[in-house]
Protein backbone atom coordinates (compact mmCIF):
# COMPACT_ATOMS: atom_id res chain seq x y z
CA UNK A 1 0.00 0.00 0.00
CA UNK A 2 1.36 3.41 -1.01
CA UNK A 3 1.84 6.13 1.58
CA UNK A 4 0.58 8.62 -1.02
CA UNK A 5 -3.10 9.01 -1.86
CA UNK A 6 -4.35 7.65 -5.16
CA UNK A 7 -4.78 10.15 -7.99
CA UNK A 8 -8.58 10.04 -7.56
CA UNK A 9 -8.34 10.50 -3.78
CA UNK A 10 -5.94 13.40 -4.32
CA UNK A 11 -8.33 15.08 -6.80
CA UNK A 12 -11.21 14.66 -4.34
CA UNK A 13 -9.11 16.07 -1.51
CA UNK A 14 -7.85 19.05 -3.51
CA UNK A 15 -11.37 19.93 -4.67
CA UNK A 16 -12.20 20.82 -1.03
CA UNK A 17 -9.71 23.70 -1.05
CA UNK A 18 -9.65 27.17 -2.57
CA UNK A 19 -6.64 29.46 -2.20
CA UNK A 20 -7.41 33.16 -1.96
CA UNK A 21 -4.30 35.04 -3.08
CA UNK A 22 -2.75 38.06 -4.77
CA UNK A 23 -0.01 37.32 -7.32
CA UNK A 24 2.10 40.24 -5.99
CA UNK A 25 2.06 38.95 -2.41
CA UNK A 26 5.36 37.24 -1.46
CA UNK A 27 3.61 35.04 1.11
CA UNK A 28 1.12 33.90 -1.53
CA UNK A 29 4.06 33.13 -3.81
CA UNK A 30 5.52 30.94 -1.06
CA UNK A 31 2.34 28.82 -1.09
CA UNK A 32 2.13 28.65 -4.90
CA UNK A 33 5.82 27.64 -5.10
CA UNK A 34 5.07 24.81 -2.65
CA UNK A 35 2.11 23.72 -4.77
CA UNK A 36 4.11 23.91 -8.00
CA UNK A 37 7.10 22.03 -6.60
CA UNK A 38 4.80 19.21 -5.50
CA UNK A 39 2.72 19.31 -8.69
CA UNK A 40 -0.49 20.11 -6.84
CA UNK A 41 -3.19 22.24 -8.34
CA UNK A 42 -5.77 24.18 -6.36
CA UNK A 43 -8.51 26.51 -7.49
CA UNK A 44 -7.28 30.04 -6.82
CA UNK A 45 -9.12 33.32 -6.38
CA UNK A 46 -7.18 36.52 -7.13
CA UNK A 47 -8.51 39.03 -4.62
CA UNK A 48 -6.65 41.90 -6.32
CA UNK A 49 -8.66 41.49 -9.54
CA UNK A 50 -11.85 39.78 -8.40
CA UNK A 51 -13.90 41.97 -6.06
CA UNK A 52 -16.36 39.13 -5.42
CA UNK A 53 -13.48 36.93 -4.26
CA UNK A 54 -12.30 39.65 -1.88
CA UNK A 55 -15.82 40.11 -0.52
CA UNK A 56 -16.18 36.32 -0.04
CA UNK A 57 -12.85 36.22 1.80
CA UNK A 58 -13.81 39.04 4.18
CA UNK A 59 -17.33 37.75 4.80
CA UNK A 60 -16.30 34.13 5.23
CA UNK A 61 -12.91 34.42 6.88
CA UNK A 62 -13.40 37.65 8.75
CA UNK A 63 -10.47 39.53 7.22
CA UNK A 64 -9.02 40.36 3.81
CA UNK A 65 -5.53 39.02 4.44
CA UNK A 66 -3.93 36.71 1.89
CA UNK A 67 -2.95 33.99 1.47
CA UNK A 68 -5.96 32.24 2.86
CA UNK A 69 -7.00 28.66 2.28
CA UNK A 70 -10.73 27.96 2.38
CA UNK A 71 -11.27 24.39 3.52
CA UNK A 72 -14.61 22.70 3.02
CA UNK A 73 -15.35 20.49 6.02
CA UNK A 74 -17.20 17.19 5.78
CA UNK A 75 -20.38 18.82 7.13
CA UNK A 76 -20.29 21.42 4.33
CA UNK A 77 -19.09 24.30 6.52
CA UNK A 78 -15.89 26.18 5.78
CA UNK A 79 -12.72 26.71 7.75
CA UNK A 80 -10.50 29.66 6.79
CA UNK A 81 -6.76 29.16 7.30
CA UNK A 82 -4.41 32.14 7.10
CA UNK A 83 -0.59 32.42 7.11
CA UNK A 84 1.55 30.85 4.38
CA UNK A 85 3.51 28.51 6.65
CA UNK A 86 0.33 27.27 8.35
CA UNK A 87 -1.26 26.64 4.93
CA UNK A 88 1.79 24.74 3.68
CA UNK A 89 2.04 22.65 6.86
CA UNK A 90 -1.68 21.88 6.72
CA UNK A 91 -1.44 20.77 3.08
CA UNK A 92 1.62 18.61 3.81
CA UNK A 93 -0.34 16.70 6.47
CA UNK A 94 -3.54 16.47 4.42
CA UNK A 95 -1.79 15.31 1.27
CA UNK A 96 0.37 12.76 3.09
CA UNK A 97 -2.58 11.02 4.74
Amino acid sequence: MSRFPSRRALIDLMSRFVLFQDPWCPFCSRVTRFLDSNQYSLPMRNVAQDHDAYRELVEGGGRGTVPCLRIQQEDGSYRWLYESIDIINFLKVELAS
